[in-house]
């Protein structure tokens, strides 16, 4: 799509409009999400250090204090970060996981919507993988 500004993009940038726009817009949020809480994953997890809406500052490494204290707007991240914090609210633990399992699939839906794959196949996708995880954990 040629218009005011092509010169100034790098040879073979794409321009997205509407729908697709949108869409990579929501697995951005989302990855940004992931990253922010990726590096305190597991027993050597690094501590972030987060500022609330307060100025309050906390040093943690639990993703779901990083969750709680960060103040996310962005429709698509807030999904993940409630998903997150319902996974803390009956488990006790996980929600680093939770949050960062979704920002690999939005990486992985990404990469595969630049190759052309419609957004419906990809979805048909992960839920059979969903039911073939499902039926390989209760084996």
């Amino acid at each position: 799509m040629f218009g005011a500004g092509t010169g100034l993009l790098k040879e073979g940038a794409r321009h997205y409009s509407g729908l697709e726009e949108a869409m990579f817009r929501n697995i951005d949020a989302c990855q940004q999400l992931s990253k922010m809480t990726r590096s305190a994953l597991g027993p050597h997890g690094m501590n972030k250090m987060v500022i609330n809406h307060l100025d309050k500052l906390f040093v943690t490494s639990d993703a779901a204090t990083i969750i709680k204290e960060s103040d996310v707007h962005h429709p698509a991240a807030k999904m993940i970060a409630m998903a997150a914090q319902m996974q803390e609210k009956e488990c006790g633990d996980g929600s680093n996981f939770v949050i960062t399992l979704a920002g690999e699939l939005m990486k992985e839906a990404m990469s595969l919507l630049q190759m052309g794959l419609h957004p419906s196949d990809i979805l048909i996708g992960y839920e059979k993988a969903g039911k073939k995880t499902h039926e390989l954990l209760n084996d």
